[in-house]
């Protein structure tokens, strides 16, 4: 990447998008580290604690994505290579990484990838997927960037409602990365959006709720698609920071992982990544679950390790769209 041809513009995107990415996975690998932890325990540890990379209970390495990160990271790939979203391309991803023996995987959507997607599936495993396709919107409009995130939410909750969160939260995050909009104004566009895509009666509850108080459940929620997007917007209009953001989402408990990941993509995301811990960064780009190397007990293809995780967003930001190649 040619640095002396990015416009002040397009650098601010960039900004906005590293932030994005590395905060989906820092969240992703310290929120992990607490998901199995008793809630006494979580609440007894403190900040510092709760942000300090080290083995996560499957024997990570420090910042070693999991689930979302991997997804996250291996659709990143497939849309700069592609220079669009293609369902079939992203089906064909993540039966790749099915056949990769991840060692961590929500039982609804190895369902889904294995056998077949149920209707009745209100799994979170396809919000947490959505960034890579939201860092599209700066070449893409908004309804466009809707539409691939509920194509591509379909692909493993087919579920109506879990394709409407997937929308919403696709376009919150696309143009907060474009257009660096502030979080009053996003807040606001969020209730305009569902009024006009009129989305179920219970997510539109859901938005205007998340104003006055966070979700009521995080352990076992009737809807965890619909719990944590009502976590990322309450984390979003309130959390100062990312840190901040995830270390809540790891003290309410339930799927700490997924709900800091999803929560600090968002916060990040506004924030962008001069504001995030320096440290993190490092972590990241030396992240390397290599097989046979010493001290690596989970490892995995290098498709899937978050050290070049500044370097996708950059080139997300920068490429050209297909369609424009013809």
């Amino acid at each position: 990447m040619d640095n002396s041809a990015v416009s002040i513009e397009q650098q601010q995107k960039i900004t906005r998008a590293q932030g994005a990415l590395v905060a989906l996975l820092a969240g992703d690998a310290l929120g992990v580290q607490a998901e199995f932890l008793a809630p006494q325990e979580r609440r007894a540890l403190g900040a510092g604690s709760l942000l300090s990379f080290r083995e996560g209970p499957w024997h990570t390495l420090p910042g070693q994505p999991t689930e979302e990160g991997e997804l996250a990271l291996l659709l990143c790939r497939m849309l700069a290579f592609c220079r669009c979203y293609q369902s079939a391309d992203a089906a064909s991803a993540y039966q790749y990484w099915l056949q990769s023996q991840p060692f961590a995987i929500s039982a609804s959507l190895q369902q889904a990838l294995t056998v077949m997607p149920s209707e009745q599936d209100f799994g979170l495993a396809a919000l947490g997927r959505q960034l890579p396709v939201a860092m599209m919107g700066v070449h893409f409009s908004l309804p466009q960037i809707a539409a691939w995130a509920m194509t591509d939410t379909a692909i493993t909750q087919p579920a109506l409602l879990c394709q409407q969160i997937s929308a919403l939260y696709a376009m919150l995050l696309a143009k907060a990365i474009d257009t660096g909009a502030g979080i009053d104004e996003l807040y606001q566009d969020l209730q305009q959006w569902a009024r006009e895509l009129k989305v179920e009666s219970i997510l539109r509850q859901t938005i205007d709720q998340a104003l006055f108080m966070p979700p009521a459940n995080y352990e076992n929620p009737a809807n965890p698609a619909l719990c944590a997007f009502h976590h990322a917007i309450w984390q979003l209009l309130y959390a100062k920071s990312v840190g901040e953001a995830i270390v809540d989402s790891i003290r309410q408990g339930g799927d700490t992982g997924s709900h800091a990941a999803i929560a600090a993509a968002l916060v990040g995301a506004v924030q962008g990544v001069d504001k995030l811990d320096p440290q993190w960064l490092q972590v990241l780009a030396n992240c390397r679950p290599q097989e046979g190397v010493t001290g690596v007990d989970q490892p995995r293809p290098e498709v899937m390790w978050p050290v070049d995780a500044l370097k996708l967003a950059a080139d997300l930001v920068l490429l050209t769209p297909a369609e424009q190649l013809i």
